[in-house]
Order: structure tokens, then sequence, then C-alpha cells
């Protein structure tokens, strides 16, 4: 199990929201069955290394046919050999080292 953090970056859209594009996404790691937590800048997925790339090219092809002519991808891929890695595992973890 691995994680994926993606923001995408739409450029040359008519409007200032990206929330839509946020949406699109969405809706395309539910019909593949991911598991995500949407953040005020970006979002993460969990599932296996290979399917989180696919789905990474999938939001980034997504935003250039769904309304933008250019669009900026940062992804981030936390993977471990010794542990599985799942979004609410590591979210527990910082709570309990906070107290």
């Amino acid at each position: 199990m691995a994680l994926l953090e993606i923001s995408v970056a739409p450029i040359g859209t008519t409007q200032t929201s990206m929330s839509h594009f946020v949406t699109n996404a969405i809706r395309l790691a539910e019909k593949e069955g991911f598991k995500y937590h949407v953040g005020p800048t970006s979002t993460v997925f969990e599932g296996d290394v290979d399917e989180l790339f696919e789905l990474a090219r999938d939001i980034h092809t997504g935003a250039l046919k769904n309304g933008s002519d250019r669009v900026v991808t940062n992804i981030k891929i936390e993977d471990r050999e010794d542990n599985a890695l799942t979004i609410d595992g590591q979210v527990n973890e910082v709570k309990r080292s906070i107290g």
C-alpha cells in the first residue's frame, strides 16, 4: 500500500475556481475504488503504487480534457516495504505524537 499526494494547477482556464477539477479527480478515483483525503491544496490517495501512477496520469490528462489549456501537476509518492501505509495510519500516528 502506498500514498499519492497530488496537486493539479490548471492554467489558461476561463475561471479562477479549481473545484470542478478536484471533483472530476475524486469521481475518477471513486470509480476505481481508491480511498482519498481532500486537503486545502492537494489530495492524498491510497492504493497500489502502480495503480496510483495510473491515477495520477488520468487526473493530469483529465484536467487537460476538461477545460484547461495547460496543466502543472505535482505529485509525491510514499511507499514502504516494511509497513503498510494508509491515510488513517499516517494521520493517527501524528495525532498520537501530539498527545
